[in-house]
Protein backbone atom coordinates (compact mmCIF):
# COMPACT_ATOMS: atom_id res chain seq x y z
CA UNK A 1 0.00 0.00 0.00
CA UNK A 2 1.25 3.27 -0.98
CA UNK A 3 1.57 6.02 1.86
CA UNK A 4 0.04 9.30 1.39
CA UNK A 5 3.06 11.43 3.15
CA UNK A 6 1.09 15.22 2.27
CA UNK A 7 -2.20 13.84 3.68
CA UNK A 8 -0.40 11.95 6.84
CA UNK A 9 1.46 14.78 7.88
CA UNK A 10 -2.08 17.12 7.16
CA UNK A 11 -3.45 14.82 9.68
CA UNK A 12 -0.63 15.27 11.88
CA UNK A 13 -0.58 18.70 12.09
CA UNK A 14 -5.13 18.77 12.87
CA UNK A 15 -3.85 16.52 15.84
CA UNK A 16 -1.65 18.74 17.30
CA UNK A 17 -3.84 21.20 16.68
CA UNK A 18 -6.97 19.92 18.38
CA UNK A 19 -4.35 18.44 20.91
CA UNK A 20 -2.92 21.66 21.89
CA UNK A 21 -6.63 23.48 21.64
CA UNK A 22 -7.83 21.35 24.89
CA UNK A 23 -4.65 21.86 26.81
CA UNK A 24 -4.97 26.03 26.58
CA UNK A 25 -8.99 25.35 26.97
CA UNK A 26 -8.07 23.64 30.52
CA UNK A 27 -5.95 26.77 31.23
CA UNK A 28 -8.59 29.24 31.16
CA UNK A 29 -11.77 27.11 31.55
CA UNK A 30 -12.34 28.95 35.07
CA UNK A 31 -11.70 32.18 33.62
CA UNK A 32 -14.71 33.20 32.62
CA UNK A 33 -17.64 33.97 34.82
CA UNK A 34 -21.59 31.58 34.99
CA UNK A 35 -24.18 33.53 32.97
CA UNK A 36 -27.71 33.69 33.94
CA UNK A 37 -29.23 31.38 31.91
CA UNK A 38 -27.03 28.66 33.47
CA UNK A 39 -28.76 27.23 36.68
CA UNK A 40 -32.24 26.68 34.68
CA UNK A 41 -30.83 24.74 31.95
CA UNK A 42 -28.93 22.74 34.74
CA UNK A 43 -32.41 22.11 36.29
CA UNK A 44 -33.47 21.49 32.67
CA UNK A 45 -31.38 18.94 32.37
CA UNK A 46 -32.31 17.05 35.64
CA UNK A 47 -35.69 17.60 35.08
CA UNK A 48 -35.61 15.68 31.86
CA UNK A 49 -33.66 13.03 34.02
CA UNK A 50 -36.02 12.63 36.47
CA UNK A 51 -38.65 12.11 33.91
CA UNK A 52 -36.90 9.64 32.29
CA UNK A 53 -36.09 7.79 34.90
CA UNK A 54 -39.69 7.68 35.96
CA UNK A 55 -40.59 6.41 32.20
CA UNK A 56 -38.38 3.20 32.37
CA UNK A 57 -38.68 3.06 36.41
CA UNK A 58 -35.13 3.80 37.09
CA UNK A 59 -35.93 4.60 41.00
CA UNK A 60 -32.66 5.27 42.67
CA UNK A 61 -31.65 7.99 39.77
CA UNK A 62 -34.93 9.50 39.94
CA UNK A 63 -34.82 9.46 43.49
CA UNK A 64 -31.04 11.06 43.80
CA UNK A 65 -32.08 13.43 40.73
CA UNK A 66 -35.53 15.04 42.86
CA UNK A 67 -33.08 15.60 45.65
CA UNK A 68 -31.29 17.21 44.04
CA UNK A 69 -34.08 19.33 42.24
CA UNK A 70 -35.28 20.37 45.63
CA UNK A 71 -31.96 22.41 46.45
CA UNK A 72 -32.23 24.48 43.43
CA UNK A 73 -34.02 27.54 43.87
CA UNK A 74 -33.83 30.69 42.65
CA UNK A 75 -37.01 33.42 43.10
CA UNK A 76 -35.94 34.66 39.12
CA UNK A 77 -35.98 31.37 38.13
CA UNK A 78 -38.07 29.92 35.47
CA UNK A 79 -39.46 26.02 36.72
CA UNK A 80 -38.78 23.33 33.47
CA UNK A 81 -42.29 21.77 34.43
CA UNK A 82 -43.71 24.69 32.44
CA UNK A 83 -40.65 25.76 30.55
CA UNK A 84 -39.94 22.39 29.29
CA UNK A 85 -39.72 22.66 25.53
CA UNK A 86 -36.10 23.56 25.61
CA UNK A 87 -33.78 20.52 23.97
CA UNK A 88 -32.06 18.36 26.19
CA UNK A 89 -28.92 17.90 23.66
CA UNK A 90 -26.85 18.79 26.37
CA UNK A 91 -28.39 19.61 29.27
CA UNK A 92 -29.73 15.94 29.82
CA UNK A 93 -26.00 14.31 29.46
CA UNK A 94 -24.76 16.91 31.86
CA UNK A 95 -27.34 15.81 34.74
CA UNK A 96 -26.58 12.32 33.89
CA UNK A 97 -23.15 13.25 34.52
CA UNK A 98 -23.38 14.92 37.52
CA UNK A 99 -25.87 11.96 39.38
CA UNK A 100 -24.08 9.22 38.08
CA UNK A 101 -20.48 10.95 39.31
CA UNK A 102 -22.16 12.31 42.62
CA UNK A 103 -20.70 15.65 41.75
CA UNK A 104 -22.06 18.05 44.59
CA UNK A 105 -19.71 20.86 43.97
CA UNK A 106 -21.77 23.64 41.99
CA UNK A 107 -18.60 25.25 40.49
CA UNK A 108 -17.43 21.92 39.01
CA UNK A 109 -20.97 20.98 37.38
CA UNK A 110 -21.09 24.11 35.67
CA UNK A 111 -17.45 24.31 34.58
CA UNK A 112 -17.20 21.06 33.29
CA UNK A 113 -20.66 22.16 31.22
CA UNK A 114 -18.61 24.48 29.93
CA UNK A 115 -15.96 21.67 28.74
CA UNK A 116 -18.41 19.99 27.34
CA UNK A 117 -20.07 22.57 25.52
CA UNK A 118 -16.51 23.79 23.64
CA UNK A 119 -15.89 20.25 23.20
CA UNK A 120 -18.41 20.04 21.39
CA UNK A 121 -17.62 23.42 19.70
CA UNK A 122 -14.09 21.77 18.78
CA UNK A 123 -15.99 19.02 17.34
CA UNK A 124 -17.66 21.12 14.69
CA UNK A 125 -15.05 22.91 13.61
CA UNK A 126 -13.16 19.42 12.26
CA UNK A 127 -16.86 18.91 10.12
CA UNK A 128 -16.42 22.44 9.04
CA UNK A 129 -13.09 21.61 7.87
CA UNK A 130 -13.99 18.89 6.32
CA UNK A 131 -16.60 21.23 4.19
CA UNK A 132 -13.99 23.26 3.29
CA UNK A 133 -11.36 20.98 2.53
CA UNK A 134 -13.77 19.15 0.23
CA UNK A 135 -15.09 22.53 -1.66
CA UNK A 136 -10.87 23.68 -1.85
CA UNK A 137 -9.71 20.66 -2.08
CA UNK A 138 -6.60 22.81 -0.17
CA UNK A 139 -5.57 22.07 3.02
CA UNK A 140 -3.70 25.81 3.79
CA UNK A 141 -7.50 27.42 2.98
CA UNK A 142 -9.28 24.85 5.19
CA UNK A 143 -7.14 25.20 8.02
CA UNK A 144 -7.43 28.95 7.92
CA UNK A 145 -11.00 28.70 7.57
CA UNK A 146 -10.99 26.47 10.65
CA UNK A 147 -8.92 28.46 12.53
CA UNK A 148 -11.16 31.98 11.59
CA UNK A 149 -14.02 29.67 13.22
CA UNK A 150 -12.62 28.97 16.07
CA UNK A 151 -11.16 32.31 17.00
CA UNK A 152 -13.49 34.76 16.05
CA UNK A 153 -13.96 36.64 19.55
CA UNK A 154 -17.45 36.68 20.15
CA UNK A 155 -18.10 33.02 19.26
CA UNK A 156 -15.11 31.58 20.94
CA UNK A 157 -16.14 33.17 24.07
CA UNK A 158 -19.97 32.11 24.09
CA UNK A 159 -18.57 28.48 22.94
CA UNK A 160 -17.77 28.47 26.81
CA UNK A 161 -21.15 29.10 27.50
CA UNK A 162 -22.40 26.63 25.27
CA UNK A 163 -26.08 27.64 24.46
CA UNK A 164 -26.14 29.87 21.09
CA UNK A 165 -22.84 28.27 20.09
CA UNK A 166 -23.94 24.73 20.93
CA UNK A 167 -26.36 25.07 18.55
CA UNK A 168 -23.92 26.74 15.70
CA UNK A 169 -22.14 22.99 16.98
CA UNK A 170 -24.96 20.61 15.37
CA UNK A 171 -25.93 23.17 12.41
CA UNK A 172 -22.30 22.62 11.19
CA UNK A 173 -22.45 19.20 11.56
CA UNK A 174 -26.43 19.34 9.89
CA UNK A 175 -24.28 21.03 7.41
CA UNK A 176 -21.75 18.74 6.50
CA UNK A 177 -23.87 15.81 6.43
CA UNK A 178 -26.11 18.11 4.54
CA UNK A 179 -23.69 18.36 2.05
CA UNK A 180 -22.15 14.80 1.81
CA UNK A 181 -26.07 13.59 0.71
CA UNK A 182 -26.22 16.18 -1.83
CA UNK A 183 -22.73 14.72 -3.25
CA UNK A 184 -23.92 11.00 -2.48
CA UNK A 185 -27.75 10.85 -1.75
CA UNK A 186 -26.78 7.08 0.01
CA UNK A 187 -28.85 5.82 2.97
CA UNK A 188 -25.72 5.89 5.78
CA UNK A 189 -25.07 9.71 4.98
CA UNK A 190 -28.81 10.45 4.81
CA UNK A 191 -29.32 8.68 8.44
CA UNK A 192 -26.44 11.08 10.41
CA UNK A 193 -28.13 14.12 8.40
CA UNK A 194 -31.92 12.56 9.98
CA UNK A 195 -29.87 12.60 13.63
CA UNK A 196 -28.41 15.74 13.34
CA UNK A 197 -30.88 17.55 11.99
CA UNK A 198 -32.93 16.22 14.10
CA UNK A 199 -30.98 17.16 17.18
CA UNK A 200 -30.39 20.57 15.25
CA UNK A 201 -34.45 21.17 15.77
CA UNK A 202 -34.30 20.08 19.29
CA UNK A 203 -32.49 23.40 19.47
CA UNK A 204 -34.07 25.46 17.44
CA UNK A 205 -37.51 24.71 16.33
CA UNK A 206 -36.78 27.01 13.46
CA UNK A 207 -33.95 24.34 12.02
CA UNK A 208 -37.56 22.72 10.44
CA UNK A 209 -35.59 24.79 6.96
CA UNK A 210 -32.81 21.95 6.98
CA UNK A 211 -35.22 19.15 5.89
CA UNK A 212 -37.38 21.70 3.50
CA UNK A 213 -34.47 23.31 1.95
CA UNK A 214 -32.97 19.19 1.49
CA UNK A 215 -36.23 18.55 -0.59
CA UNK A 216 -35.56 21.72 -2.46
CA UNK A 217 -32.09 21.09 -3.50
CA UNK A 218 -32.82 17.62 -4.05
CA UNK A 219 -36.14 18.78 -6.76
CA UNK A 220 -34.12 21.10 -8.20
CA UNK A 221 -30.98 18.94 -8.93
CA UNK A 222 -34.05 16.56 -10.55
CA UNK A 223 -34.60 18.90 -13.16
CA UNK A 224 -31.71 17.97 -14.96
CA UNK A 225 -30.84 13.73 -13.36
CA UNK A 226 -34.36 12.84 -14.07
CA UNK A 227 -33.92 10.25 -11.54
CA UNK A 228 -37.17 11.51 -9.22
CA UNK A 229 -38.54 8.16 -8.12
CA UNK A 230 -35.31 6.81 -6.38
CA UNK A 231 -34.27 10.33 -4.90
CA UNK A 232 -37.67 10.51 -4.02
CA UNK A 233 -37.37 7.48 -2.04
CA UNK A 234 -34.32 8.25 -0.42
CA UNK A 235 -35.40 11.52 0.55
CA UNK A 236 -38.61 9.57 2.22
CA UNK A 237 -35.89 7.49 4.39
CA UNK A 238 -34.40 10.40 5.08
CA UNK A 239 -37.86 12.22 6.20
CA UNK A 240 -38.45 8.75 8.11
CA UNK A 241 -35.33 8.80 10.63
CA UNK A 242 -35.45 12.32 11.05
CA UNK A 243 -38.98 12.16 12.77
CA UNK A 244 -37.99 9.35 14.96
CA UNK A 245 -34.56 10.43 16.18
CA UNK A 246 -36.49 13.57 16.43
CA UNK A 247 -39.39 11.65 18.79
CA UNK A 248 -36.28 9.72 20.21
CA UNK A 249 -34.13 12.65 21.78
CA UNK A 250 -37.12 15.37 22.40
CA UNK A 251 -38.34 13.76 25.61
CA UNK A 252 -40.78 16.57 25.41
CA UNK A 253 -42.92 14.83 22.79
CA UNK A 254 -43.24 11.45 24.10
CA UNK A 255 -46.31 11.95 25.68
CA UNK A 256 -48.48 13.39 22.97
CA UNK A 257 -46.12 13.79 19.96
CA UNK A 258 -48.74 15.19 17.04
CA UNK A 259 -49.91 17.63 19.85
CA UNK A 260 -46.72 18.66 21.77
CA UNK A 261 -44.89 19.33 18.41
CA UNK A 262 -47.81 21.56 17.32
CA UNK A 263 -47.85 22.95 20.72
CA UNK A 264 -44.50 24.42 20.18
CA UNK A 265 -45.69 26.99 17.86
CA UNK A 266 -48.77 28.78 19.66
CA UNK A 267 -46.08 28.68 22.83
CA UNK A 268 -43.32 30.42 21.13
CA UNK A 269 -45.80 33.37 20.36
CA UNK A 270 -46.93 32.81 23.53
CA UNK A 271 -43.94 32.88 26.12
CA UNK A 272 -41.67 35.30 23.88
CA UNK A 273 -40.86 38.30 26.16
CA UNK A 274 -41.60 41.70 25.36
CA UNK A 275 -38.49 44.22 26.88
CA UNK A 276 -36.64 46.96 25.65
CA UNK A 277 -33.25 46.92 23.95
CA UNK A 278 -30.60 49.39 24.35
CA UNK A 279 -29.69 49.86 20.76
CA UNK A 280 -27.85 52.96 19.24
CA UNK A 281 -28.46 55.02 22.61
CA UNK A 282 -32.14 54.34 22.40
CA UNK A 283 -34.92 52.15 23.73
CA UNK A 284 -36.38 49.75 21.31
CA UNK A 285 -38.66 47.33 21.84
CA UNK A 286 -37.27 43.23 20.81
CA UNK A 287 -40.19 43.09 19.17
CA UNK A 288 -39.97 45.47 16.18
CA UNK A 289 -36.21 45.96 15.59
CA UNK A 290 -35.19 47.91 12.72
CA UNK A 291 -34.33 46.06 9.56
CA UNK A 292 -30.70 46.54 9.67
CA UNK A 293 -30.41 45.17 13.26
CA UNK A 294 -29.36 41.93 12.54
CA UNK A 295 -26.39 43.15 9.53
CA UNK A 296 -25.25 45.56 12.11
CA UNK A 297 -24.91 44.10 15.02
CA UNK A 298 -22.52 41.64 12.99
CA UNK A 299 -20.91 44.16 11.70
CA UNK A 300 -19.46 46.15 14.73
CA UNK A 301 -19.47 42.83 16.91
CA UNK A 302 -17.35 41.19 14.27
CA UNK A 303 -13.17 41.35 13.55
CA UNK A 304 -13.23 44.16 10.60
CA UNK A 305 -11.00 42.03 8.24
CA UNK A 306 -13.10 39.36 8.30
CA UNK A 307 -16.25 41.44 7.93
CA UNK A 308 -14.72 42.70 4.55
CA UNK A 309 -13.98 39.69 3.72
CA UNK A 310 -17.50 37.83 4.03
CA UNK A 311 -18.71 40.53 2.76
CA UNK A 312 -16.76 40.55 -1.09
CA UNK A 313 -17.24 36.51 -1.06
CA UNK A 314 -20.95 37.25 -0.36
CA UNK A 315 -20.94 40.10 -3.18
CA UNK A 316 -18.65 38.51 -6.18
CA UNK A 317 -20.72 34.61 -5.58
CA UNK A 318 -24.22 36.95 -5.24
CA UNK A 319 -22.80 38.00 -8.59
CA UNK A 320 -22.33 34.96 -9.98
CA UNK A 321 -25.30 34.10 -8.90
CA UNK A 322 -27.33 36.30 -10.87
CA UNK A 323 -25.25 35.70 -13.94
CA UNK A 324 -25.95 31.87 -14.12
CA UNK A 325 -29.74 32.70 -13.60
CA UNK A 326 -30.19 34.89 -16.05
CA UNK A 327 -28.43 33.01 -18.63
CA UNK A 328 -30.22 29.74 -18.04
CA UNK A 329 -31.94 28.08 -21.14
CA UNK A 330 -32.72 24.95 -22.02
CA UNK A 331 -30.33 24.60 -25.18
CA UNK A 332 -27.32 25.57 -23.60
CA UNK A 333 -24.61 22.56 -22.63
CA UNK A 334 -24.19 24.13 -18.76
CA UNK A 335 -27.94 24.73 -17.62
CA UNK A 336 -27.78 24.74 -14.06
CA UNK A 337 -27.27 27.56 -11.31
CA UNK A 338 -23.56 25.73 -10.65
CA UNK A 339 -20.72 24.48 -13.03
CA UNK A 340 -19.39 21.55 -10.70
CA UNK A 341 -20.00 19.78 -7.81
CA UNK A 342 -17.53 22.09 -5.55
CA UNK A 343 -19.73 25.40 -6.84
CA UNK A 344 -22.84 23.28 -6.25
CA UNK A 345 -21.72 23.93 -2.24
CA UNK A 346 -21.45 27.69 -3.02
CA UNK A 347 -25.13 27.79 -3.67
CA UNK A 348 -26.21 25.19 -0.39
CA UNK A 349 -24.87 27.74 1.73
CA UNK A 350 -25.82 30.65 -0.61
CA UNK A 351 -29.79 29.04 0.23
CA UNK A 352 -29.11 28.63 3.71
CA UNK A 353 -27.74 32.42 4.27
CA UNK A 354 -30.16 33.75 2.58
CA UNK A 355 -33.52 31.71 3.43
CA UNK A 356 -32.48 32.08 7.12
CA UNK A 357 -32.12 35.95 6.28
CA UNK A 358 -35.18 36.71 5.29
CA UNK A 359 -36.92 34.09 7.35
CA UNK A 360 -36.31 36.45 10.44
CA UNK A 361 -36.34 39.93 8.26
CA UNK A 362 -39.77 38.65 7.05
CA UNK A 363 -40.76 37.48 10.49
CA UNK A 364 -40.10 40.50 12.07
CA UNK A 365 -38.53 37.50 14.74
CA UNK A 366 -38.09 39.50 18.21
CA UNK A 367 -34.18 39.40 19.13
CA UNK A 368 -32.39 40.93 22.22
CA UNK A 369 -28.67 40.62 23.09
CA UNK A 370 -27.13 41.88 19.64
CA UNK A 371 -27.41 38.28 17.19
CA UNK A 372 -26.53 35.65 19.10
CA UNK A 373 -29.66 34.34 18.58
CA UNK A 374 -28.24 34.03 14.89
CA UNK A 375 -24.63 32.99 15.70
CA UNK A 376 -25.17 30.11 13.18
CA UNK A 377 -24.89 32.65 10.83
CA UNK A 378 -20.76 32.51 11.66
CA UNK A 379 -20.60 29.48 9.22
CA UNK A 380 -21.50 31.40 6.24
CA UNK A 381 -19.37 34.47 7.15
CA UNK A 382 -16.45 32.36 7.41
CA UNK A 383 -17.34 29.99 4.27
CA UNK A 384 -17.44 32.96 2.47
CA UNK A 385 -14.70 34.34 2.92
CA UNK A 386 -12.55 32.05 2.69
CA UNK A 387 -14.49 31.86 -1.26
CA UNK A 388 -13.21 35.21 -1.15
CA UNK A 389 -9.53 34.06 -0.50
CA UNK A 390 -9.41 31.31 -3.22
CA UNK A 391 -10.84 33.82 -5.26
CA UNK A 392 -7.71 36.12 -4.48
CA UNK A 393 -5.83 32.80 -5.12
CA UNK A 394 -7.17 32.05 -8.33
CA UNK A 395 -7.23 35.60 -10.11
CA UNK A 396 -3.88 36.00 -9.15
CA UNK A 397 -1.85 32.87 -9.74
CA UNK A 398 -0.35 34.08 -12.46
CA UNK A 399 1.03 36.80 -11.40
CA UNK A 400 3.76 36.87 -9.20
CA UNK A 401 3.76 39.97 -7.36
CA UNK A 402 0.46 39.29 -6.18
CA UNK A 403 0.76 35.59 -5.53
CA UNK A 404 0.87 35.48 -1.97
CA UNK A 405 -2.01 38.48 -1.38
CA UNK A 406 -4.35 35.77 -0.29
CA UNK A 407 -1.38 34.26 2.13
CA UNK A 408 -0.85 38.11 3.35
CA UNK A 409 -4.76 38.95 4.18
CA UNK A 410 -4.98 35.56 5.54
CA UNK A 411 -2.34 35.86 7.88
CA UNK A 412 -3.82 39.78 8.96
CA UNK A 413 -7.35 38.02 9.32
CA UNK A 414 -5.86 35.51 11.77
CA UNK A 415 -3.58 37.21 13.46
CA UNK A 416 -6.68 39.77 14.24
CA UNK A 417 -8.59 37.13 16.00
CA UNK A 418 -6.15 35.97 18.28
CA UNK A 419 -5.10 39.83 19.23
CA UNK A 420 -8.84 40.26 19.86
CA UNK A 421 -9.05 37.55 21.77
CA UNK A 422 -5.95 38.17 24.07
CA UNK A 423 -7.03 42.09 24.57
CA UNK A 424 -10.76 41.17 25.64
CA UNK A 425 -10.36 38.04 27.65
CA UNK A 426 -12.06 36.53 29.35
CA UNK A 427 -15.03 38.30 28.27
CA UNK A 428 -15.02 38.32 24.04
CA UNK A 429 -18.26 37.45 23.86
CA UNK A 430 -19.43 41.11 24.16
CA UNK A 431 -16.68 41.91 21.84
CA UNK A 432 -16.73 44.76 19.94
CA UNK A 433 -14.59 45.97 16.85
CA UNK A 434 -12.46 48.72 16.52
CA UNK A 435 -14.88 51.22 14.35
CA UNK A 436 -16.99 51.74 17.38
CA UNK A 437 -15.36 54.59 20.12
CA UNK A 438 -15.65 54.70 23.56
CA UNK A 439 -18.98 56.86 23.78
CA UNK A 440 -20.49 55.10 20.74
CA UNK A 441 -19.57 51.54 22.42
CA UNK A 442 -21.85 52.08 25.14
CA UNK A 443 -24.84 53.31 23.68
CA UNK A 444 -25.01 48.95 22.48
CA UNK A 445 -26.15 46.28 25.20
CA UNK A 446 -23.37 44.71 26.62
CA UNK A 447 -22.90 41.82 29.33
CA UNK A 448 -26.18 40.53 29.15
CA UNK A 449 -25.25 36.89 30.36
CA UNK A 450 -23.84 38.50 33.27
CA UNK A 451 -20.30 36.68 33.47
CA UNK A 452 -19.00 39.58 34.68
CA UNK A 453 -20.70 38.98 38.21
CA UNK A 454 -17.93 36.16 39.31
CA UNK A 455 -15.10 39.10 38.57
CA UNK A 456 -17.29 41.48 40.63
CA UNK A 457 -17.51 39.44 43.45
CA UNK A 458 -14.01 38.86 43.45
CA UNK A 459 -13.25 42.58 42.98
CA UNK A 460 -15.41 43.24 46.14
CA UNK A 461 -13.51 40.75 48.07
CA UNK A 462 -10.21 42.33 46.93
CA UNK A 463 -11.24 45.98 47.65
CA UNK A 464 -13.07 45.12 51.70
CA UNK A 465 -12.23 42.78 54.07
CA UNK A 466 -15.76 42.14 55.79
CA UNK A 467 -17.30 39.07 56.04
CA UNK A 468 -20.92 39.81 55.25
CA UNK A 469 -21.58 42.22 52.14
CA UNK A 470 -25.24 43.21 51.00
CA UNK A 471 -25.47 43.76 47.10
CA UNK A 472 -27.93 46.02 45.27
CA UNK A 473 -28.63 45.42 41.35
CA UNK A 474 -28.91 48.77 39.35
CA UNK A 475 -29.22 45.98 36.21
CA UNK A 476 -31.55 43.72 34.94
CA UNK A 477 -28.46 41.24 35.19
CA UNK A 478 -29.40 38.55 38.43
CA UNK A 479 -26.59 38.69 39.66
CA UNK A 480 -26.95 36.31 42.41
CA UNK A 481 -26.02 33.22 39.71
CA UNK A 482 -22.74 34.70 39.35
CA UNK A 483 -22.06 33.61 42.92
CA UNK A 484 -22.34 29.42 42.21
CA UNK A 485 -18.54 30.51 40.18
CA UNK A 486 -17.29 31.13 43.81
CA UNK A 487 -16.55 28.44 46.27
CA UNK A 488 -19.26 27.94 48.61
CA UNK A 489 -16.97 29.61 51.74
CA UNK A 490 -16.77 32.81 49.47
CA UNK A 491 -20.35 32.92 47.99
CA UNK A 492 -22.07 32.49 51.54
CA UNK A 493 -20.95 36.56 52.32
CA UNK A 494 -22.99 37.51 49.66
CA UNK A 495 -26.22 38.63 50.45
CA UNK A 496 -28.36 40.45 46.96
CA UNK A 497 -31.51 42.77 47.75
CA UNK A 498 -32.39 43.56 43.89
CA UNK A 499 -33.25 46.91 43.34
CA UNK A 500 -33.43 47.63 47.57
CA UNK A 501 -30.99 50.29 47.55
CA UNK A 502 -31.28 51.42 50.93
CA UNK A 503 -30.30 47.99 52.33
CA UNK A 504 -26.84 48.19 50.20
CA UNK A 505 -23.60 48.09 50.97
CA UNK A 506 -22.45 48.19 47.74
CA UNK A 507 -24.09 48.67 44.60
CA UNK A 508 -23.70 46.75 40.77
CA UNK A 509 -24.22 48.27 37.37
CA UNK A 510 -24.17 47.64 33.91
CA UNK A 511 -26.12 48.56 31.13
CA UNK A 512 -28.61 45.97 31.14
CA UNK A 513 -32.30 46.92 31.23
CA UNK A 514 -35.74 45.30 30.41
CA UNK A 515 -37.40 48.60 30.71
CA UNK A 516 -36.68 52.35 29.27
CA UNK A 517 -33.98 53.44 31.70
CA UNK A 518 -34.09 56.97 30.61
CA UNK A 519 -37.66 57.14 31.42
CA UNK A 520 -38.34 54.85 34.28
CA UNK A 521 -35.69 55.41 37.01
CA UNK A 522 -35.54 51.81 38.81
CA UNK A 523 -31.98 51.25 37.74
CA UNK A 524 -30.77 54.78 38.95
CA UNK A 525 -27.94 55.06 41.63
CA UNK A 526 -28.94 56.62 44.24
CA UNK A 527 -27.24 59.74 45.66
CA UNK A 528 -25.51 58.17 48.55
CA UNK A 529 -23.58 56.25 46.32
CA UNK A 530 -20.40 56.85 45.08
CA UNK A 531 -18.58 55.20 41.92
CA UNK A 532 -15.75 53.65 43.46
CA UNK A 533 -14.36 51.46 40.40
CA UNK A 534 -14.85 50.70 36.34
CA UNK A 535 -14.57 47.54 34.77
CA UNK A 536 -13.78 48.05 31.26
CA UNK A 537 -13.07 46.06 27.71
CA UNK A 538 -11.93 48.07 24.81
CA UNK A 539 -14.29 51.39 25.87
CA UNK A 540 -16.97 48.91 26.36
CA UNK A 541 -18.04 49.50 30.08
CA UNK A 542 -18.98 46.10 31.32
CA UNK A 543 -19.73 46.72 35.05
CA UNK A 544 -19.41 49.81 37.98
CA UNK A 545 -19.04 49.06 41.43
CA UNK A 546 -21.00 51.51 43.79
CA UNK A 547 -20.46 51.87 47.49
CA UNK A 548 -22.52 53.68 50.36
CA UNK A 549 -20.87 57.00 51.31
Amino acid sequence: MKLNLYKQKNTYFLIFFYFTALILTLFVLEDFGIHIEEKFHRLNGLFWLSYISDVFGFEYLKQVTETKMSGIFDYTLNRPSYFNRYGIVLDLPAALIEVIFNIDDIKTVYYLKHFLGFSLFLISSFFFYKILEKRYNNFLLSIIGLILYLTTPRIFGDSFLYKDVLYLSFFTISLYFFVQSIDQLNYKNLLFLGLFSSLSVNLRIFSLLIPIIFIFIIFIKNFFKKNLVEDAKKVFFYLIFFIIFLYLFWPYLWSDPLKNFLDLFRYLTRDLIDVKILYGGDYISNRIVPDIYILNWIFISSPLVLSGLSFFGILFYLYRFIKRFTKIKSELIYNDLWRSAKEEKDFIIFIFLITFFMLFLLLNAPLYNGWRLLYFFHIFIIYFAINFLYLLKVSFRKKSIFKALYLVISFIAVVYNFISILLTHPYQSIYFNSILNSKIINNYEGDYHGVAAKDFFEKILEIDNKNNFIIAVASHTPIQRGLEALPKSLNKKFNIVGQNYNLADYIFKNNISEVNSDLIKKYEVPENFSKIYTKKKGGLIIYEIYKRD
